[in-house]
């Protein structure tokens, strides 16, 4: 796993990041994972930020002994409190530190996601639900706001938003619409309502190549409610895309504006989506896989699509220390190659591992956003 220069954040995670996040393991348990951010500030001081990490940092040492604590795992631990001070500038984007100074791994991200979570880890593995969350709340979605004849697009990542000027066409629609003969009022109407439509179809061609260039599969549409008549169907092509469009009184709106207006389309987005794919997973028992051993069966064996992931408290999985492979019964031994080299991991972290190094897309959901759900399930591809 290749080290970031310590001190240095990227606030994009790829795929090849979350594959060697997976599949990181220090036998010595000295990999350390950190996530710190605070939805709200309650003062001006940012005291909070630095007192909440030196309490994490204090259990840590706590947790292992501090006349215990090996030297490596100390400066990690340091440097992880020396953070303190950049967190402070902005305690609502979220810190997140992978170290294992033994390993020569550091990797530190900062998310632009809402939420409040103080949590500071240290064993064999590097602890990913908290890291999944927060990235599916920030997959980039599309907002592109309408007048006729106009348009602008915004990229929103989390509670980041960002306006792309020169991208979409402006065009002077008024033009279209001259004619001084009387009585040729209704014939200026149409031609001008034609001459609009047009330009939509136009744009939404424009929108489609927009979504490709900035990676977001999701496009929210705000404009007038008495316009959405005429743009809604010229955005047929993009039905597949768009989830959702919101009023728009003022097409001068500024950027941070936008972002509440669309925010809670994207979130009702995803829950549906969730909601959507459980039912496809209740009504197709044959592409099915559900509870914690089927689903961890059908991971083992490639065969899962989609993972819909929820809370499994108290739940562990056997891993093998020498094949690595994974199993829900306990047991001392493993069940493949007999090994007695077995730990147990929390369930939620195994799935995501699995999923992770098979390439199976992962959605957690939350409790109460699907009740009766009981906390693993998964899409088949066969």
């Amino acid at each position: 796993m290749p080290a970031t220069t310590t001190g240095h954040h990227r606030d994009i995670v790829t795929a090849t990041d979350l594959t060697e996040l997976a599949g990181f393991c220090d036998e010595q348990a000295h990999a350390v994972s950190f996530y710190f951010s605070l939805a709200t500030t309650p003062d001006n001081s940012h005291r909070e930020e630095f007192i909440a990490v030196k309490r994490l940092i204090q259990q840590a040492h706590e947790s292992i002994a501090p006349s215990n604590v090996p030297t490596s795992l100390a400066k990690d631990l340091e440097q992880i409190l020396s953070t303190a001070d950049e967190i402070s500038l902005d305690p609502a984007r979220l810190k997140v530190i992978f170290a294992c100074r033994e390993r020569q791994a550091w990797q530190e991200f900062e998310i632009p996601t809402h939420q409040s979570i103080s949590l500071l880890d240290v064993g064999r593995r590097f602890r990913l639900r908290p890291l999944m969350a927060a990235l599916q709340a920030c997959a980039p979605f599309c907002v592109v706001i309408l007048e006729s004849g106009k348009a602008r697009g915004f990229v929103i990542r989390g509670t980041d938003i960002k306006e792309i000027t020169g991208r979409l066409s402006v065009e002077d629609l008024s033009l279209h619409a001259e004619d001084s003969r009387v009585g040729w009022s209704r014939h200026v109407e149409t031609n001008l309502e034609e001459h609009e439509q047009a330009y939509f179809k136009r744009l939404s061609r424009q929108v489609h190549e927009f979504m490709s260039e900035q990676q977001a599969a999701h496009l929210v549409i705000g404009c007038r409610e008495d316009l959405w008549g005429e743009v809604g169907p010229q955005f047929a092509n993009l039905q597949n895309e768009f989830i959702g469009h919101f009023h728009l009184t003022n097409f001068e709106v500024g950027p941070a504006e936008v972002l509440p207006m669309a925010r809670p389309l994207f979130e009702e987005a995803r829950r549906q989506r969730c909601v959507n794919l459980l039912n496809e997973i209740n009504e197709s028992p044959s592409h099915a896989a559900l509870g914690l051993d089927d689903v961890l069966q059908s991971l083992r064996d490639g065969r899962v699509q989609k993972l819909v992931l929820g809370a499994l408290p108290n739940q562990t999985i056997s891993e093998c220390q020498d094949c690595r492979r994974m199993w829900s019964e306990a047991g001392h031994n493993c069940v493949f190659c007999g090994s007695g080299r077995v730990r147990y991991i929390a369930a939620e972290e195994g799935l995501i591992r699995q999923a992770l190094t098979t390439d199976s897309e992962i959605l957690l959901v939350e409790e109460d956003v699907i009740p009766g759900f009981g906390g693993a399930a998964a899409l088949l591809r066969y």
